[in-house]
């Protein structure tokens, strides 16, 4: 009897143990997710802050990393702003999206996202043509 209760509580108190690891990992996920979310909208408002009216002020970066390699996507930016401090941004945003892939095992359809061939300006926004 004294053996079987020991079993029980055992289990009971590893498994316990178990659920608040995980609930610590789902949460610090998470936080990761938004940090990475927060600085794709920054990064995202810095890009947009001019109307694209003159598609020769306008570049275009590849942006954030899929877990089995190669970028996520591609921003176009108008060569108005800080282009050093916004590419650092994107740098640093493209290092994090890595590293959370790594740290969660992140998969990815490994999917080549084209990079574009250029900008232009469609109702003063940036599109591009591939």
């Amino acid at each position: 009897m004294k053996r079987t209760l020991f079993i029980l509580t055992s289990t009971v108190l590893i498994m316990s143990l178990m659920l608040a690891c995980k609930d610590r990992i789902e949460t610090r996920q998470n936080a990761d997710q938004a940090e990475l979310e927060n600085l794709y909208l920054e990064i995202e408002k810095l890009a947009k802050q001019f109307t694209c009216e003159n598609a020769s002020e306008w570049k275009y970066t590849a942006i954030g990393a899929k877990a089995c390699g190669g970028a996520a996507g591609y921003i176009a930016y108008s060569i108005k702003i800080d282009e050093s401090s916004f590419l650092k941004k994107v740098e640093q945003y493209t290092k994090l999206q890595a590293d959370f892939n790594k740290k969660y095992g992140v998969f990815s359809d490994c999917a080549l996202v084209i990079q574009p061939k250029s900008v232009t300006c469609d109702n003063g926004k940036p599109k591009f043509t591939y």
